[in-house]
């Protein structure tokens, strides 16, 4: 655990990475309540909080390993950055079921930053989430996904493939190339 005093409104990531274990964290508030979780952000293992401070006090960091084992770690509170602040609220707008808000907010995080692969990887997922919630049980296999949705989606998980081989995340950046085969099948297929 890590304990830091924080203030309302403060806004603060907090990252834990590791290349020993999966690792999972909580943040707990002054009262000792977890308000915040997270295993496995952007399309990695690694953790990341995003947020904006609820009030004045003391805050708990609870750091993790999703097997239970142990192993070597980096963990680190800061204050955010615009681009986290934009790729947090596109986060909560999604998760709200909000796909054109979030699509919004993805592109506004990729204007702040275009080399996070997360943005693009949300900004994917949103839209898959918008044709999915407007047309339901009509969508049984990637060649029901209109046209125009599919050339965003492929062109999204294009761009975080082609930034996760950069990082040296080469297993990621081959599983989107997959599902970007997936797309372009069924678009021929039509």
């Amino acid at each position: 655990t890590y304990t830091f005093e924080g203030t309302t409104g403060q806004a603060v990531t907090i990252t834990l990475d590791s290349e020993d274990f999966d690792p999972v964290l909580s943040l707990l508030g002054p009262g000792e309540t977890e308000i915040a979780a997270n295993d496995d952000f952007g399309g990695t293992l690694n953790s990341k909080i995003i947020i904006e401070l609820p009030e004045d006090g003391a805050y708990t960091v609870v750091a993790k390993s999703f097997s239970g084992q142990g192993g070597d770690y980096d963990l680190v509170v800061r204050s955010s950055t615009e681009f986290e602040m934009a790729y947090a609220e596109a986060e909560a707008l999604a998760l709200a079921e909000d796909y054109p808000g979030a699509i919004d907010a993805y592109t506004a995080a990729i204007d702040l930053d275009p080399d996070q692969s997360s943005a693009y990887l949300g900004r994917a997922q949103a839209t898959l989430g918008q044709v999915y919630l407007e047309q339901g049980d009509a969508i049984q296999g990637p060649e029901d996904i209109p046209q125009a949705a599919r050339e965003s989606v492929i062109a999204d998980f294009e761009q975080a493939a082609t930034l996760f081989e950069a990082s040296g995340s080469t297993d990621w950046a081959e599983s989107l190339r997959g599902q970007i085969d997936v797309l372009r099948e069924a678009g021929s297929s039509n």
